[in-house]
Order: structure tokens, then sequence, then C-alpha cells
């Protein structure tokens, strides 16, 4: 699966959640549950890394959350790891399996609380910036996507949040002519996919993303009609395609 469906998948999810009234909370914690569901986890959290602390925006149930608990309180783990190294961690933790090398007294003490489990803690680096980890506890030995997908999605979840002021630090304020251009696009993924504005900003500052583009640049094209995000619900078998890239064409 290229960028493109990565995020497309993730606008769809969004938007599905949206409809079944299960988006609640803020905009990490809806990236944080999207994610989970688009990577085939069981349960997952996303911390906020900031200057000044460390932030669990999303917190997984019991009892899973009892082993976020013990990575804090040891200091050490996936996440922890993920975070220092700017790479992502999987391990294993059964009875019979444990990656001890890297922080022997978490895998130890979270072998035995509720194994076998296997943990992955994807860093959130957009722009090799990090902004966070996502942590994801599954039975299953691995997840549904690759771990390069699985980068990759966590990193445009990242680009999405450095866009909210309620997670992160606003490097650059736009223009007034930006902030209404952005708002004009903004309603209109809010009308083509039926979620909230908030989640509306962040696929498009993900798709920015997974561009390499600007902000600017997606939302003169979802102005200019030549990117729209939409259902396509003709074919009973699929979920539909939701961003849709048209060609330009030049005004006579």
């Amino acid at each position: 699966m290229d960028g493109a469906e990565i995020l497309a998948l993730l606008a769809r999810t969004l938007a599905r959640k949206q409809t079944a009234g299960q988006s609640e909370g803020h905009l990490a914690a809806r990236l944080c549950d999207a994610c989970t569901e688009i990577l085939g986890a069981d349960a997952g959290t996303l911390t906020i890394d900031s200057a000044t602390e460390r932030l669990a925006v999303r917190t997984a149930e019991f009892p899973f959350a009892q082993f976020e608990d013990l990575q804090v309180v040891l200091g050490e783990g996936p996440a922890q790891l993920a975070l220092a190294e700017q790479r992502a961690v999987v391990t294993h933790l059964s009875e019979h399996q444990r990656d001890t090398d890297s922080f022997p007294v978490f895998t130890s003490m979270a072998s035995d609380l509720d194994g076998p489990l296997t943990v992955c803690a994807v860093p959130m680096r957009p722009g090799g910036r990090i902004v966070g980890v996502l942590t994801l506890y599954l039975r299953a030995d691995r997840l549904a996507r690759t771990l390069k997908e699985a980068q990759f999605l966590a990193d445009a979840a990242g680009a999405a949040l450095l866009g909210d002021p309620g997670t992160a630090d606003v490097d650059a304020q736009p223009s007034w002519a930006q902030r209404a251009r952005v708002h004009q696009a903004t309603g209109l993924v809010v009308a083509q996919l039926g979620i909230a504005p908030a989640d509306a900003l962040a696929v498009l500052r993900a798709h920015a993303f997974g561009r390499a583009s600007t902000l600017e640049s997606v939302v003169d094209d979802v102005l200019d009609r030549t990117l729209s995000f939409s259902y396509e619900r003709a074919d009973a078998d699929s979920d539909g395609i939701i961003s849709k890239q048209h060609p330009r064409t030049e005004e006579s």
C-alpha cells in the first residue's frame, strides 16, 4: 500500500468513525484510534513529546494501560526507546519469548502481567522532528500492515498534530487571507466526508505530508477542485476512494 492509499484509508476511517458516533475526544485521541484500527492492533496509546514534558493524550484501557504505566514508572520500555533512538521498536512479551537486551526490567515485569503480547512503538517524526510516539498493543505476532506503512501513518498523524494548537506549538501564524483559504478548504472536506472541522484539517495536513508538499498547496488544489475527498459508493465490495486528484485544466 503506497502513501496515497494509506492517507485515503486514514481519512476514510476518521469519516466512518464520525458517522458511527465513535469519534470523540481530542484530535490526537481520534487519530490514535484510527491508526490503531488501520494497523490491526488491539489497543493503542499516543504520547505527545514536547520540550518540557511527555503527555499521553490517549491511553489504552485495562489491561493494556498497565504496560503504559510500567514504562512511565521504570523509565524504560519500547516507547521510551522509540523516542530516544527515533526508530520503531517491536518487542514480544511471553513466558517463552522475551526481548530483554534494551529494557530488561520492563520486559521481566511486563511478561508477568498479561502476556503473550506484542508491543510496537512507532515515533511520530514528520520532517525529522519528533512530536511523539504511537504505541500499539496486539495479541498477534505482527501488525496488519508493514512496519514501513506503520511509520508512514505515524508520521502523517504527527504532521496533522503539528498544526493543532491543542497539542503542539504553531511555529508561524499564517496571514488572514491564508487562514481564510484554509477555512474554506476545511469546510469543503467537512462537507465531502461528514467529519469534524478539526479532523478535516488533519486530513489536509496529512495529505500535505504525504505529497511532500505544503498545506497551502493542498488547500489550493481543494479550492480549485483538482483534489476532492469523497466516497465512491458504487462498488459494494469497496470502502471507496477518498482522495482523487483531477488534472488541472487551463481556463480559456
